[in-house]
This record gives C-alpha cells, sequence and structure tokens, in this order.
C-alpha cells in the first residue's frame, strides 16, 4: 500500500471514530435516563456513591443501621410517620413474650421488604393484618428491606428463638439476585451503598460464608476518601463489570460506555450463568443453586430448633400477571426444587388468583411494586388460613 493510500485508511478510520464518538454522546443526550441510566461516567458514578454514604452516616436517626454480620438492620425502638419497632428489632407495636401463651400459635416471618411490607403502615403490613384477623396467630416480623435470603438466614441464627411453632422465610424473584451480590451499586448505580455477606459453593457442592467486609461507620466513611476502593468489594460479586470499573477509556468515550453497557446487558441476559432463562428462573446459574442450597441449610437449623420451617413464596407484580393469565410463573423452578428436596413451601400467588374481588393488579400493589394495604390483605388471610389448617393437622 502507498503511503498516500495509507494516510487515506487513516483519515477514514479517525472520522469513523469521530463520527461514532459524536454519536454516542448526542444518543446519550437526546434519550436521557430512558437509556443513559445506567451508562454514566465513573466519575458521577463515585460523585453519587459519595454523596449517597454522607447520607448514610450522618442521619442517626435513621431506621436503617449498619451491622458487621448482616450488613445492615433496622433500628430498634425506632419510630417516624411510616415505621414503627419494637426493642426487640420487630416490626410492631408491641413487645412480645419470651414464648407464646396458651393456645397462640407464634409465627416468626424473616426475609426483604415483601415480609417488611416496605410501602404501608405498620398496621397494614401483612403480618400485622393476620394477627388482627386470627387472634390465635402471631406473627413475628423480621423482615428488612433490601435482603438476601442469606441474609435473612443469618439473623435467624442470630436471633433467640421466641418459641416460634412455625418460621417463615419469603422469597420474592427479586433475591435471586442478591445471593450473588456484596455491594449493591454493583447491581445498580441507583442503588444505596450498602454491603452485605453472601455465600458460595465450595467443589463439594456446600456453602462457604464469605463474611460482611464492612459494617460501621468508619468503615464506610473509608470510602469517602478513596472512592474507587469499592472495586475490591467486585472479587466475590456477580455483579461487579471490570469493563466498567477498570477500563481506563470508559470515563473518557461515550462510545466506550454504551458498547460496554451493551455487551454488560447481553452477557447477563444472555450468558450461561444468567439468573433468567425463558422468563422463569434459571435452575443452571450459580445464584439459583445457592438459593437452593441456603433453604436447605435454613430448613435444617429450623428443626434444630424444633420448629416447623416453611419457605414463602411472595410474587412481585410480573409473577401475579403471569398467574392471572393462567401461564407458569418466574417462580415455577423453585418449585419444582423445592419439591425435588421435600422442603416445604406456600406459593402466595394463589391469594391473588383465588381473590373474589377483582381490583387487579393496580388495586394490590403499591407503585414501588410491593403489597398495597389491600394486597397484604389477600396475603394475610390466605397465609391464615392455611397456617390454622396446619395447626389442626398437629403439625
Amino acid at each position: 500500500m502507498s503511503r498516500l493510500g495509507g494516510a487515506r485508511w487513516a483519515l477514514w478510520l479517525l472520522l469513523l471514530l469521530v463520527t461514532s464518538e459524536l454519536g454516542a454522546r448526542l444518543a446519550l443526550a437526546v434519550v436521557g435516563d430512558r437509556f443513559s441510566g445506567e451508562i454514566r461516567s465513573k466519575r458521577v458514578i463515585y460523585a453519587e456513591q459519595s454523596l449517597r454514604i454522607s447520607q448514610l452516616v450522618n442521619r442517626p436517626n435513621r431506621l436503617l443501621v449498619f451491622d458487621s454480620i448482616l450488613g445492615w438492620r433496622y433500628r430498634a425502638g425506632h419510630q417516624d410517620p411510616d415505621n414503627t419497632t419494637n426493642q426487640q428489632g420487630l416490626r410492631s407495636l408491641f413487645e412480645y413474650t419470651p414464648a407464646p401463651g396458651p393456645g397462640i400459635l407464634r409465627v416468626a416471618a424473616f426475609g426483604d421488604s415483601f415480609v417488611y411490607s416496605n410501602e404501608v403502615g405498620n398496621e397494614d403490613a401483612w403480618p400485622a393484618q393476620l394477627e388482627r384477623d386470627y387472634p390465635g396467630i402471631e406473627v413475628l416480623n423480621y423482615g428488612v428491606g433490601g435482603y438476601g435470603v442469606d441474609q435473612a438466614y443469618l439473623r435467624f441464627l442470630g436471633e433467640p428463638s421466641r418459641s416460634p411453632r412455625v418460621v417463615l422465610i419469603g422469597f420474592t424473584p427479586d433475591d435471586i439476585t442478591r445471593v450473588v451480590n456484596v455491594y449493591r451499586r454493583f447491581r445498580s448505580n441507583q442503588e444505596i451503598p450498602l454491603v452485605k455477606p453472601r455465600f458460595v459453593l465450595d467443589s463439594t457442592g456446600q456453602l462457604v460464608l464469605l463474611p460482611c467486609p464492612l459494617g460501621t461507620v468508619s468503615q464506610y466513611q473509608a470510602y469517602l476518601d478513596e472512592p474507587s476502593r469499592v472495586t475490591e468489594l467486585g472479587t466475590h460479586d456477580w455483579w461487579y463489570e471490570p469493563l466498567v470499573y477498570r477500563n481506563p477509556f470508559y470515563d473518557y468515550s461515550a462510545a466506550v460506555r454504551i458498547a460496554t453497557e451493551i455487551w454488560v446487558q447481553g452477557h447477563r441476559r444472555l450468558g450461561a450463568d444468567r439468573m433468567m432463562r425463558d422468563g422463569r428462573l434459571n435452575p443452571r446459574s450459580e445464584a439459583f443453586r445457592i438459593q437452593v442450597a441456603l433453604f436447605q441449610l435454613f430448613a435444617d437449623s429450623v428443626r434444630g430448633r424444633e420448629s416447623l420451617p416453611m419457605v414463602l413464596l411472595l410474587p412481585d407484580r410480573d409473577a401475579v400477571a403471569s398467574a392471572l393469565a393462567r401461564e407458569p410463573t418466574v417462580l415455577e423452578p423453585l418449585k419444582q426444587a423445592l419439591r425435588a428436596h421435600r422442603l416445604e413451601f406456600l406459593d402466595a400467588t394463589d391469594a391473588f388468583v383465588e381473590s373474589p374481588n377483582r381490583e387487579g393488579i393496580r388495586g394490590w400493589f403499591m407503585p414501588g411494586g410491593h403489597y398495597s394495604p389491600t394486597g397484604n390483605g389477600l396475603v394475610a388471610r390466605w397465609l391464615g388460613r392455611r397456617l390454622q389448617d396446619l395447626s389442626r393437622s398437629g403439625h
């Protein structure tokens, strides 16, 4: 190739790169958050991270507090217009005795925001409604927003027994994403900058706990001085993307950021270890295998305390929509796995399908995706009937 021909190719390549970059910048500017909510420079990501860490550590009266074992928990004795916790750290307006009274079926419920019942007040949460509608049943609400089943299980281990006859552990579809997560903002840079423990499977298929790497105010404050240190948390985080955090070109090129996001989303949705397959949980994924192993560990631990373990499946809006359309829900592979491992479970999807009140999904869910007071009521009454049946059967 002549020197002139080489120069022409170089010029065409330069024009292509410049055009691609300008087009990428224009795309990000035009489509805004609809496309670029996750496509931001590390400078912006770290600035927001520092702001949110500052908000967390400088609000001493907040509901959420750091915990060196669980990552975070809810403050005991907290009260605000939407939330009240008792001195035992449970969502309740009153304290529970060390053991239930005569003729009382005590149930302990562990899990995430669907157990805690985010977006409604204490009196409208399904555990509280269940207690009101069924005076012979107590439901101790140990739910904490954002928890994975790993954290819910660890909280069960760390709490005094309080002699429940039944111990529920809740699961909603988003929980599958949390058991392979350490730093919440790796899942989405819109998340709160909280850190959690997680379990991994060893070569024999046994669960091994990786303790929470942070748990004090001072440890979080260290990330204000050096925000990029969060990459240290990525070693065991399925959601950590080195192409974002380690790529030297990521901050300088919109085209690189868009290409990276396309690759990341493609990998998460189409890769062999993807969490969803054909609209349902993927049994071959690491997250699914850890999830099932956690349920087995939970069941063994509960039986060791002479209580009855029960997995409570709490459907989200999409799962309810699928069930109403008589289609298999996202939860079906998990139900099959629970049956195969002889783990007792209840699927609260039936509470919505069996309801004679056809308000529809809009009336059953809040804007943020949690159950409305009506939706919580459906779950409470449906679950109360099943707990009564359980009690009569002598379990």
